[in-house]
């Protein structure tokens, strides 16, 4: 198989039995790798009755057909399981280089099952495998884990995944720290490792030559298609300012990060821009195997109060929850903030999220300082959001209860209608007030309130890909039907697995499945098997017991602002109707009608 390895690693914690399974090639054709290919496999291993952090939930790092190869940004990887957070499907994609690693190793992926009854991290070094004690890293931070890990293995440029002590404590939103700083994030599956009292998973792999189809042609090819992608708007500003570089064009030119979600203030967020991190603290940055973006920030900041040393810096999406959201305009206050949420290894948005609420429900006095264990927070200070992170992390106090995350947090003083959430998951900065596209992906994201699996506020930039029919139009237009044709092309690219920041278009995906896999491939069959993906990741929630009705906005984002954003709300009905007749689908059930689920060959699954 070009592109592939042919088999999948899997690792039973509970009994120790370490087995590989084959790579069905039918399977590959039809779900590519990645979240695609992890949903269909998870598919017959995960029902209702699955409990998100016992024994029986799966988890699965699963490669896809570039990773390793020369195909810019294609050696990221995805991270799936059953969220502890919202109970519905979970993939995370994350880059680094672990991936690489995985498919360097001989393996598309690796299957985690069970449960240890002690702290372990599992070492693969290729086809030696070993699961290790870890009972000297329970208790370290993901920093330090990460140190000692390299050391007692002798490898220092091995693929790492860890947890810190969120996850350790089975906070739902923890999430697994990878190699320099990257993190599958989103919905929990740090507590999934702790639950299975998984500390890390080492790997290290000395088979660089994945064997492609077309090598000559598709080095030509790549060459190429860089050339072209360095003229890219995006390209070059997450190059030269990394992921914050977005935060002064949202904020001052389309309003999606100007107040954040539970406040509406007047907010100059320029001091903690990406623009300014490259002004004042930045003296380095990182890039994940193979990309030519390199959007990872290294800043170095070695006095005061919020001193960090040389460490990550502050990217887009904790630039707004622990600095706007908190009108928080100190870039060095944001960075160690940034820093601590790394090395407690939690996710920036909900984490961030939650914190927020908590300051929005006091100042509103809606709760007191008794509920918050004496705390007083107030609008642009840090330090109780600080304190608040750490007793989250350790689920000391108030923090139990906020680490089951904003519903719950919320339904304890009655205010749960005012979290900023999607089927349990928090809203990621990209409020759609500033573009409408945002309003039905977050409502109809497989995984609950996502940026990453319908782009919108990149198309309702002015980004088009003809050949897929996503053409940008205005931000307040309904954007129904485009947002569907843009989830099921994500659908694709975190399947095969590429990044969301390369600006890849649908033929070239094409051409390069044909010259890496050896694919007859079309974009007929691209879009075909974008649909497929989605329509399975929604078969999936289901089955878990998905509710059609929770598909709509939070009250707190449903107001009107001033500004950029020109009072507008999203007409979410208008919106639900559109999608769900373009894509075929009933409403009221959210099933897929029985034509659709025979185009797409997912039939059997349905019953």
């Amino acid at each position: 198989m070009y592109g592939y390895r042919g088999k999948i690693l899997s690792v039973d914690l509970g009994t120790e039995k370490i087995t590989t399974m084959p790579l069905d090639e039918k399977l590959a054709r039809q779900y590519i790798g990645g979240a695609g290919l992890a949903c269909r496999i998870l598919y017959d291993m995960i029902d209702s009755d699955t409990n998100p952090l016992g024994p029986e939930n799966p988890l699965l790092f699963l490669t896809g057909p570039f990773c390793g190869t020369r195909v810019p940004t294609g050696s990221k990887a995805s991270l799936c399981s059953r969220s502890p957070l919202t109970g519905l499907w979970l993939h995370s994609t994350f880059g680094g280089h672990l991936g690489a690693d995985i498919k360097f190793a001989g393996y598309d992926g690796i299957l985690i099952t069970g449960a240890s009854k002690t702290a372990k991290y599992l070492l693969v070094e290729d086809d030696k495998v070993s699961i290790q004690d870890a009972s000297h890293l329970w208790g370290l931070d993901t920093e330090v884990t990460w140190n000692k890990l390299k050391e007692e293995t002798g490898y220092n440029v091995a693929g790492i995944a860890r947890i810190g002590i969120a996850g350790e404590n089975l906070v739902k939103y923890a999430s697994v720290i990878i190699d320099h700083h990257r993190a599958a994030g989103r919905g929990g599956l740090g507590a999934v490792f702790g639950s299975k009292k998984l500390k890390a998973l080492v790997v290290k792999g000395t088979d660089r030559k994945v064997p492609v189809a077309q090598e000559e042609k598709l080095n030509d090819y790549l060459e190429a298609l860089n050339e072209r992608k360095q003229e890219d708007v995006t390209f070059n500003m997450y190059s030269e300012m990394g992921t914050a570089g977005f935060v002064d064009t949202a904020t001052m030119m389309f309003g999606s990060m100007t107040a954040g979600y539970y406040q509406v203030s007047d907010f100059d967020a320029f001091n903690i821009s990406g623009a300014t991190v490259s002004e004042t603290i930045l003296v380095g940055k990182t890039a994940c195997y193979r990309c030519p973006i390199g959007c990872g920030r290294v800043i170095e900041i070695n006095e005061g109060q919020y001193a960090t040393g040389k460490f990550s810096g502050p990217e887009l999406e904790v630039t707004g929850t622990m600095g706007i959201q908190l009108m928080n305009d100190d870039v060095e206050a944001l960075s160690f903030a940034s820093k601590q949420l790394d090395l407690l290894g939690m996710d920036f948005i909900t984490a961030g999220n939650v914190v927020a609420f908590a300051y929005y429900l006091y100042t509103e006095g809606m709760i007191s300082s008794d509920d918050l264990d004496g705390l007083e927070p107030e609008w642009g200070e840090t330090d109780t959001a600080l304190k608040l992170l750490k007793k989250i992390a350790t689920r000391e106090g108030v923090g139990d209860l906020m680490a089951e995350g904003s519903i719950a947090f919320g339904e304890k003083f009655g205010k749960a209608h005012l979290a900023a959430q999607v089927n349990g998951l928090d809203l990621p900065q990209h409020d759609p007030r500033g573009f409408s596209g945002m309003a039905i992906g977050y409502m109809t994201s497989p995984r609950g309130a996502c940026h990453m699996t319908a782009d919108m506020y990149n198309i309702q930039m002015g980004v088009s890909d003809e050949s897929i029919g996503v053409v940008s139009e205005d931000r307040f237009e309904n954007a129904a039907v485009i947002t569907a044709r843009q989830q099921d092309f994500r659908a694709v690219t975190n399947s095969s697995v590429i990044c969301n920041f390369y600006p890849i278009l649908g033929d070239e995906m094409v051409d390069l499945f044909k010259m890496v896999v050896g694919w007859d491939y079309s974009l007929d069959e691209l879009k075909l098997t974008g649909e497929r993906i989605f329509t399975l990741m929604r078969l999936f929630n289901l089955k878990l017991g998905y509710d059609s009705s929770n598909e709509r906005l939070p009250e707190i984002v449903m107001q009107s602002l001033e500004g950029p954003t020109e009072g507008f709300v999203p007409d979410t009905e208008a919106q639900l109707d559109a999608w769900y007749s373009f894509r075929d689908w009933d409403r009221t059930t959210g099933r897929p009608s029985k034509s659709k689920l025979e185009l797409l060959n997912l039939e059997t699954l349905s019953k």
